[in-house]
């Protein structure tokens, strides 16, 4: 038998998933992040689902999350490190992510805390070119 804790607790491998859907605009807590956009992957273990949301904001990965199809929160997270290209994580539960607002309207927002939190925003000078948002990763 697989012990189903130790491989929720690994970084996905796609290759073993199959697509399941894409979401645009994801939102967070009832905000759509514009651009914000999210494949979603599962594969069965056992009698369960794990399902995989890879996040893309501006064509780039900037994190993935995973857990059991049902289940109301994230079982793992990792940030995707844009400078080496490999993973900060896993780490427990949900993603850090905080939106982040000009007035009323959501301008990117900001994953993890501290040091190596990471800004994503949309450029205000590009904005939406043929339906893909210009973003820009800010330390």
């Amino acid at each position: 038998m697989t012990d189903l804790r130790m491989e929720v607790g690994e970084i996905p491998h796609l290759a073993d998933f199959t697509f399941h859907k894409t979401l645009e605009d994801v939102d967070f807590e009832g905000v759509p992040v514009r651009g914000l956009a999210a494949d979603f992957y599962r594969r069965p273990v056992g009698d369960r689902v794990l399902s995989v949301g890879v996040y893309r904001f501006g064509g780039s990965e900037t994190h993935r999350a995973w857990g059991w199809v049902g289940e109301a929160h994230c079982s793992w997270h990792a940030y995707r490190d844009p400078g080496s290209g490999g993973f900060d994580g896993p780490l427990a539960g949900c993603p850090l992510l905080r939106v982040l607002f000009d007035g009323d309207r959501a301008r990117g927002f900001e994953l993890g805390s501290g040091s190596p939190a990471r800004r994503f925003l949309v450029d205000p000078e590009d904005g939406v070119v043929a339906g893909a948002v210009t973003a820009r990763p800010v330390r």
